[in-house]
């Protein structure tokens, strides 16, 4: 009787069934995030001439279309580094190695006096012959994201991520970087676009 009586406790417990998952505050944060930087960074190309997305202020600089080239690859590469970590098993314990907030998180990425060396992975080869692919590989990668983040019912505070700008994170603030860093970018391709050589025409 003392089994069934404990049993019947712990089934109509409110905490027995209660899961590790975002806030309603934290996904709609996040969403929010990814609508608005993406909105920005494509507002900032909108309308660009050929000669104006390939223009560099420097030979060591990149192109406004090189910076296409790689936000696009890093929007997908993030993406699916999340999905994949998903895999692993969550362990609260570790996450005494985070030494970062959330909102440290955008700081330290969109800081652009803080230099951070891109992986040979992502960095812009001329993959695409036309800045259309570009934005399509990042729209794509985008909208996946903001489905994700809208709808997942995984543990992300309990799963982790390393990145050089930041050290540990956890899956939920490896989203928020994903939209820093998008944004870290269109303040880049306004430098390029405020450099004193380039050329203002009309597509």
């Amino acid at each position: 009787m003392k089994l069934i009586l404990l049993f019947t406790a712990m089934l109509f417990s409110p905490n027995l069934f209660q899961t590790t998952g975002l806030t309603e505050k934290e996904r709609n944060y996040a969403a929010a995030q990814l609508q608005s930087s993406s909105q920005k960074l494509l507002a900032e190309i909108e309308g660009l001439s050929e000669a104006q997305l390939k223009f560099k202020p420097s030979p060591d600089k990149w192109s406004i279309a090189e910076v296409m080239e790689h936000i696009g690859l890093a929007e997908m590469g993030i993406g699916q580094i999340v999905q994949q970590t998903l895999k692993t098993q969550p362990d609260s314990a570790k996450r005494k190695e985070i030494k970062v907030t959330d909102e440290q998180v955008r700081q330290r990425l969109t800081n652009r006096s803080g230099k951070v060396q891109s992986p040979e992975i992502i960095k812009p080869t001329g993959r695409f012959t036309d800045i259309k692919q570009a934005i399509g590989l990042f729209t794509d990668a985008r909208n996946k994201n903001i489905e994700f983040i809208q709808t997942t019912q995984e543990d992300l505070r309990d799963r982790y991520w390393q990145h050089p700008a930041t050290g540990v994170i956890d899956l939920y603030q490896a989203v928020l970087l994903i939209s820093a860093h998008c944004e870290r970018h269109t303040a880049q391709i306004k430098e390029i676009k405020n450099s004193k050589d380039y050329p203002i025409v009309s597509k």
